[in-house]
């Protein structure tokens, strides 16, 4: 499948071209001309398209955030030219060969000030979230291209880009290798990590253990951290969000998971119930809020 707008083309058709394949995002023109394409690649488990742009910024907000059914990781590969990513605080400028992991449901953002080509490849949350179990990702932080690691990365990504025929257990097979390849490079140790990111992580993984408890709330999950509300507070909003509105978008997201993944078979009040709503009206609101449809019609139109 190939969605293509002409160098020379049109800005509006261009984000709507990185909409369909990569989930929400919003994007801006820069002082210097703009030109882009988007080209989807892969097959079964291995969803990546390369991508041409200069003159703009790509960015994904809490909005964006919002509407995306699917938050995955992004591994970035820069192939020729020059970009700037930035999340969490962090921010990489990336050359030829320089690899990237963002997090697509966190805020974030890509420059594009002069031309730049890229390959951007889907890593599926469950099989990030098993393999590196979130402890401590490096995000935003440029692995470079001289490393090792990056060698080998670029290397497996050239090869796997050169066929679209690949099923779903050769797909799987290289989405499981390059998690294990880039494991070194974006697990930074505890001690490493500056305090409000340490707060964050060790929050975050209480919140995800405990996700099914009704009254999980601000100050259960600080009591449980040994953080200060105050100290917890700040550490989310250093990455721009609420400890409330995570415990929500948390709920919301593993329980979407969930039902993908009971292709259907289950009462959709039970769901709820086991991912911490307290009744079907409050579910259903939060679901259709976050989602844009009734958890009903999400299962309907879900292709299991």
């Amino acid at each position: 499948m190939q969605i293509h707008t002409p160098l020379s083309g049109d800005f509006d058709r261009w984000i709507s071209d990185v909409n369909h394949i990569c989930g929400p995002f919003s994007a801006k023109p820069l002082e210097k001309e703009f030109a882009g394409n988007i080209h989807k690649m892969g097959g079964g488990a291995l969803e990546m398209s390369r991508v041409n742009i200069s003159g703009a910024q790509l960015f994904r907000g809490l909005d964006e955030i919002r509407r995306c059914d699917r938050p995955d990781f992004f591994c970035i590969f820069q192939l020729q030219g020059e970009s700037r990513v930035e999340q969490t605080g962090n921010a990489s400028t990336l050359v030829a060969g320089d690899i990237v992991l963002v997090d697509s449901a966190l805020p974030f953002s890509c420059t594009y000030t002069h031309e730049s080509q890229q390959i951007s490849l889907i890593l599926p949350r469950p099989i990030v979230e098993r393999t590196l179990n979130l402890s401590g990702i490096e995000l935003g932080i440029r692995i470079p291209c001289h490393s090792h690691i990056a060698s080998f990365a670029n290397h497996l990504i050239a090869e796997a880009a050169h066929y679209d025929n690949l099923d779903a257990e050769e797909s799987s097979a290289i989405v499981d290798s390059l998690i294990m390849l880039l494991k070194p490079s974006v697990i930074r140790s505890v001690g490493q990590q500056n305090p409000n990111e340490r707060i964050f992580l060790q929050a975050a993984s209480f919140i995800r253990e405990n996700i099914g408890d009704p009254s999980l709330s601000p100050k259960l999950v600080a009591n449980a951290t040994g953080a200060s509300v105050r100290s917890l507070y700040r550490a989310f909003s250093f990455r721009s969000m609420t400890v409330s509105d995570y415990i929500k978008t948390q709920r919301l997201e593993m329980c979407a998971d969930y039902l993908k993944a009971s292709k259907g078979k289950l009462n959709l009040t039970e769901a709820g119930y086991r991912f911490g709503f307290t009744s079907p009206s409050a579910f259903s609101t939060a679901f259709k809020q976050h989602f844009g449809i009734t958890p009903t019609h999400y299962c309907q139109q879900r292709v299991f």
